[in-house]
C-alpha cells in the first residue's frame, strides 16, 4: 500500500514538472536578442575610447580601450545622459562608454562612392593620417564605400559594407557615383545563354553567371 501511495505522489509530481513552463532560451532565440542590440563604430580623433564599469569619467574605472573602427552594441542608452552601456566582442565585460564617441553603424547614410586605385589598396584606417598600425581594411577598385564625414582635407571618414565597419580613407582615390537611371532589358537568345562577364570581351575564363531568353537585366 505504501508502495502504491508513493509512486501515486511520485507520478504527479512528475506530471506536474512536465506540465511547467520551458523557459529555457534556445540557442536561435538568444542569437536574436544578441543581434537586437543597435551597433555603433567607435570615431575618436586620436587615443582611444574608454571602456568604463561606471557612467562617469575617472581614470580609476577603465577597463578597456576601444579604437575607432571598433564596433560596439548598445544594451542601455537610457540610463545616462551622457554614458551608455555597451557590448563589444573585444571584451568578455560589458561597460560604459562616452556616446559622443559612436557612430551608428547600421543604414549608414551619405554619398555613395567607388574606389579607384592604379596598383595596389586604398587603405581603411583608425586615424585619418598615413601609418601602417593603423590599417584595418583594404580597398580595393570596384568596391564602394558610404562617404559620412568630409571635414578632413585629405582623409574622409566612411562606412565600407565589405567588412561592416567605418573609418578613415584617401579620398584621392574615391570616385563619386553618380547612380543614374538605367532602363530595364529582356535577354532573348535562340539558343544556349547569354554570358554575365567580369570584363567586357569574350573569354570563357571571364563568365560568372548564365542568362537565358527571359531572364531581365
Amino acid at each position: 500500500m505504501t508502495h502504491n501511495i508513493t509512486r501515486r505522489a511520485m507520478l504527479r509530481l512528475l506530471a506536474g514538472t512536465l506540465a511547467m513552463p520551458c523557459v529555457m532560451m534556445l540557442p536561435s532565440q538568444a542569437l536574436a536578442a544578441k543581434n537586437s542590440y543597435p551597433t555603433y563604430t567607435v570615431k575618436v580623433d586620436k587615443g582611444y575610447l574608454a571602456l568604463r564599469t561606471a557612467p562617469a569619467y575617472d581614470e580609476s574605472n577603465e577597463i578597456g580601450e576601444l579604437y575607432t573602427g571598433d564596433v560596439v552594441r548598445v544594451i542601455d542608452s537610457t540610463s545616462n545622459k551622457t554614458y551608455w552601456k555597451v557590448k563589444t566582442n573585444k571584451y568578455q565585460q560589458a561597460g560604459w562608454v562616452n556616446k559622443n564617441y559612436l557612430v551608428p553603424q547600421s543604414a549608414p547614410s551619405g554619398e555613395e562612392y567607388k574606389v579607384t586605385v592604379a596598383k595596389g589598396y586604398l587603405a581603411l584606417r583608425t586615424a585619418p593620417a598615413y601609418d601602417e598600425s593603423n590599417e584595418i581594411g583594404e580597398l580595393y577598385t570596384g568596391d564602394t564605400v558610404t562617404v559620412q564625414d568630409k571635414s578632413n582635407g585629405q582623409y574622409w571618414w566612411v562606412y565600407s559594407p565589405k567588412y561592416g565597419k567605418s573609418g578613415y580613407v584617401n579620398k584621392d582615390y574615391l570616385t563619386r557615383i553618380s547612380n543614374p537611371s538605367y532602363g530595364e532589358y529582356k535577354v532573348k537568345v535562340a539558343k544556349g545563354y547569354l554570358a554575365l562577364r567580369t570584363a567586357a570581351a569574350y573569354d570563357e575564363s571571364n563568365e560568372i553567371g548564365e542568362l537565358y531568353t527571359g531572364d531581365t537585366v
